[in-house]
């Protein structure tokens, strides 16, 4: 008779918490991103909107942002001054944020962009446009300003001209969709929270604080703390804070960089012993330790494009972000080919009939929950970069969260601590031995006998 045991089923327990977090995606979170279209007649125009207020006048247009009650995270204009006219219109914005400290008002210069090339010669992929993403930081204010000039191709001369009749785009981030990421976000905080407590406590009743699987798995649950964001919710509340935001961001980061090295170290340590220390993690530790340095230096250097968005800051000419983002890829590839060697390995050898040495239950389903896992989060990306600049990071962010968390889920089940979780001598590398013998008694070390 067929029987089904944990092995099988944990992986497959994955595909059900992504299908509930698509339904909710779909009907409850609403778009990552909306966009409000403006057409201005001329130089004169104005429109009004409860979170939005544009003015032209002249040679100047000016939008005034409250992001209270529908704008979160962050927004981006962008004009379209029409191409034919001569000499041509080049745009210049300035972005000042506004708030009110005890009955005062404080202000400051935030971003600023131009369409003009700039210097004589150097033109641009289309110079009567400008596109420009300001984050939010903690404003009740946000002031746009948006001025045209007029000038020659081939100089940099300019001189005020009257803003023709344009075409004006606000496009942001909608409370609603922001919400839901801070309800799905607090339910994994406070349950990767609580996992983190029970756990600690059966390692102390079962005397396994020092075993590997479990020091692993409690580092990893850690860290998944910071992978779900906690100051999320505190930067949506404050109205955005760059510290915060960057705090995260690196949790992220450091999530990843040890999910990597827990999947080469134990990986590796299910085909061998561990007769040099040294030579087996250090190797692995350099390794994920690049891509912790230079994803942290990519985020800093240069920070996160969102979807649909071209800043001119991310320039192919630009040597130090080439480097970065080669030596990223390099490390991640690295990870990769590493991962999958030592993954093809262990399914090779479980095909192994005579051998003294057979795979736990739990080195099972770390193997086949990681190749799901694995799988299911190169889907995603594929998925990505197919609908690129369409808000498909932002729409993937709850998935792949939920992704994350079910994998660590079936992992804390597979190394739950246990009285009888020691995990067996792993013989010296090419010395295994084509005997049956075997006890009886250790079958859940993983020796089996002929009829298992």
């Amino acid at each position: 008779m067929c029987t089904c045991n944990y092995t099988y089923a944990g992986p497959s327990l994955l595909v059900l918490p992504l299908f509930l977090i698509s339904i909710v995606n779909l009907f409850v979170a609403g778009p990552p991103l909306k966009t409000v279209v403006l057409d201005s007649g001329g130089s004169s125009y104005a429109a009004s909107l409860p979170f939005m207020q544009l003015r032209v006048e002249g040679s100047q247009a000016k939008f005034q942002l409250w992001p209270t009650d529908e704008i979160t995270h962050f927004f981006v204009i962008t004009c379209y001054a029409p191409a034919g006219t001569n000499p041509p219109i080049y745009l210049e914005s300035q972005v000042v944020g506004k708030k009110v400290q005890d009955m005062r008002s404080a202000t400051k210069n935030l971003v600023s962009a131009s369409s003009h090339p700039p210097k004589a010669g150097a033109g641009t992929e289309d110079p009567h446009s400008l596109q420009m993403l300001q984050p939010l930081l903690g404003y009740t204010e946000y002031e746009v300003t948006i001025k045209g000039f007029a000038g020659s191709e081939g100089s940099s001369s300019t001189r005020s001209a009257m803003l023709p009749a344009m075409e004006y785009r606000v496009t942001y981030v909608p409370t609603q969709f922001t919400y839901t990421q801070i309800c799905v976000r607090a339910f994994f905080t406070f349950t990767s929270t609580c996992i983190i407590i029970a756990y600690t406590a059966a390692m102390c009743r079962t005397n396994t604080l020092l075993e590997r699987g479990q020091v692993w798995m409690t580092a990893l649950l850690v860290l998944l703390i910071a992978l779900n964001d906690p100051l999320y919710i505190a930067r949506v509340m404050v109205g955005g804070d760059q510290l915060m935001y960057s705090a995260s961001v690196l949790g992220q980061i450091l999530f990843s960089g040890g999910l990597f090295l827990f999947w080469l170290v134990y990986a590796d340590g299910m085909n061998r012993s561990l007769q040099n220390v040294c030579c087996f993690y250090l190797p692995k530790l350099l390794l994920c330790l690049m891509y912790v340095v230079v994803s942290g230096l990519m985020f800093l250097l240069h920070g996160r494009v969102p979807d649909r968005i071209t800043t001119a800051d991310a320039l192919a000419s630009d040597s130090t972000q080439q480097a970065l983002v080669a030596t990223l890829c390099a490390s991640l590839f690295g990870v990769g080919a590493w991962l999958s060697f030592l993954v093809a390995r262990a399914i090779y050898r479980l095909g192994w009939k005579k051998v003294e040495y057979i795979y736990t239950e739990r080195e099972k389903s770390f193997v086949g929950i990681t190749m799901v896992f694995v799988i299911l989060w190169l889907c995603g990306h594929l998925y990505r970069a197919v609908h690129g600049r369409r808000g498909s990071w932002m729409q993937l962010q709850l998935p792949f969260l939920t992704l994350t968390n079910s994998y660590l889920l079936l992992l804390t089940h597979a190394f739950w601590p246990t009285e009888a979780s020691r995990e067996p001598v792993r013989p010296a590398e090419g010395n295994e031995d084509d005997g049956d013998d075997g006890d009886d008694g250790a079958k859940g070390q993983g020796l089996l006998d002929d009829e298992d």
